[in-house]
């Protein structure tokens, strides 16, 4: 008897993905992952910016390969490029009657759409919520957008910057008495894109004990309001607002990041209990500190750490900052190396985790890209296919998903309803 080979989970799973940007786009990333079938729809006329310009100037500040944009510059930027990752791609014009119809056939074939619009736009378009369930009662609906699709700000729009700030977690970034400070990551929007995930996964399961789709009403805003965690039951229960702590923690000492060896390379401690504390004196080769009443339990060493953090720096500056982890980490020390850009990718433990894939990028060539940061034990991740060109997958889609012929495709190309060259 022959043993199918092991698929991936969400496989037979078909995505209609609308999003841009940031957040919806690293959701769909993951469904992608995971084998599901990913259709991004896109715009001649309103590229998602993760494409960049049409025709790129010589400041443009998008990355692309080895510094060059190529005769078709939107097929080669690194966000476009890393984002949507295991999708297709189909242009159509929403703003035409056949392009909503076309839209709306494709509703009737899928279990999921994803998008990241401003409050109002699908519903002006008339492809809001209601319109999809009708059509696919089934279909669940992901609305990722900044302020949620409720409440007297519900049609505002954001980038992860904005978010940063109107979540509250700028409040708590930064030195003390300066400016508040941005993460220059977008930090809200992969965030946002890896709980949208697990919204979906929620939504699905709940659709195989109920038969129906739903709405998911996913706010940015509120996602990120989250990640404060403790500062927010603080507020509510005693009034005190949280400040900033620079790379301090307002409990553990030693906590921080310190010098070592080589230039401009750093190792991060954080000792978060007395059997810790103890391994680390033993690393300093400094058992007596663990006695010493400046540092003998938590309030003290919080009390003095100023003192206590030029005592580590003294052995940090000795170490290399991969071995000084190592040692840490033997004695029970939560420990690692500040990493920059080349040591991530080429680090030994990620190597071995597999999280890298090797993607062969038609105009750029093979490259790594990151993957899961999870394994299933019965599945497989799907296999890796580059970032679709604009519209690459047009005629595929139309023909095979909804019957359409090739003079109709052509008909479609006439009238400027599908094609694969931006307009502007």
């Amino acid at each position: 008897m022959s043993i199918s080979p092991v698929k991936p989970a969400l496989e037979g799973l078909r995505i209609l993905d609308l999003s841009q940007v940031a957040a919806g786009p690293y959701a769909t990333m993951f469904l992608g992952f995971m084998g599901a079938e990913v259709i991004k729809i896109e715009s001649l006329s309103r590229m998602d910016i993760n494409r960049g310009k049409a025709r790129p100037g010589p400041d443009d500040l998008r990355v692309y390969p080895n510094g060059d944009p190529g005769e078709r510059p939107w097929n080669r930027t690194a966000h476009h490029i890393h984002r949507n990752i295991n999708k297709r791609s189909l242009t159509i014009d929403l703003a035409t009657d056949r392009g909503k119809e076309l839209f709306l056939e494709l509703v009737k074939v899928c279990d999921v759409l994803v998008e990241n619009y401003r409050g109002s736009v699908m519903g002006r378009l008339g492809l809001g919520y209601d319109v999809v369930s009708s059509l696919n009662p089934q279909i669940i609906y992901l609305k990722i957008s900044s302020q949620g699709a409720s409440g007297p700000e519900a049609n505002y729009g954001s980038l992860g910057s904005t978010l940063e700030q109107t979540g509250g977690l700028a409040s708590i970034t930064g030195y003390e008495d300066g400016s508040p400070l941005l993460t220059n990551l977008v930090y809200p929007d992969p965030v946002v894109g890896i709980l949208s995930f697990g919204a979906l996964m929620t939504a699905l399961r709940s659709r195989l004990k109920t038969g129906k789709g739903c709405l998911v009403d996913l706010s940015q805003r509120e996602v990120t309001t989250m990640l404060l965690g403790e500062s927010i039951l603080d507020f509510s229960v005693t009034g005190r607002i949280a400040g900033t702590m620079e790379n301090l923690h307002r409990d553990m000492s030693p906590h921080g990041v310190y010098p070592c060896l080589e230039e401009d390379t750093w190792v991060a401690i954080a000792v978060a209990s007395e059997e810790e504390w103890r391994g680390l004196c033993l690393v300093l080769n400094k058992p007596e500190l663990s006695s010493d009443s400046r540092f003998c339990d938590s309030e003290s060493r919080h009390s003095n750490r100023n003192e206590l953090d030029k005592i580590i720096a003294l052995w940090t500056r000795k170490q290399d900052h991969y071995q000084a982890m190592h040692r840490l980490q033997d004695h029970g020390v939560p420990s690692a190396p500040v990493l920059n850009g080349t040591e991530v990718i080429t680090d030994p433990h990620l190597e071995s985790r597999g999280f890298w894939d090797v993607v062969n990028h038609p105009e750029i060539g093979p490259y790594k890209q990151v993957t899961t940061p999870w394994l299933l034990s019965k599945s497989r991740r799907g296999i890796p296919e580059p970032a679709p060109d604009l519209g690459e997958h047009n005629h595929q889609i139309l023909s095979e998903l909804l019957g359409l012929s090739e003079s109709e495709i052509a008909d479609l190309i006439t009238n400027g309803i599908t094609g694969d060259i931006p307009t502007a």
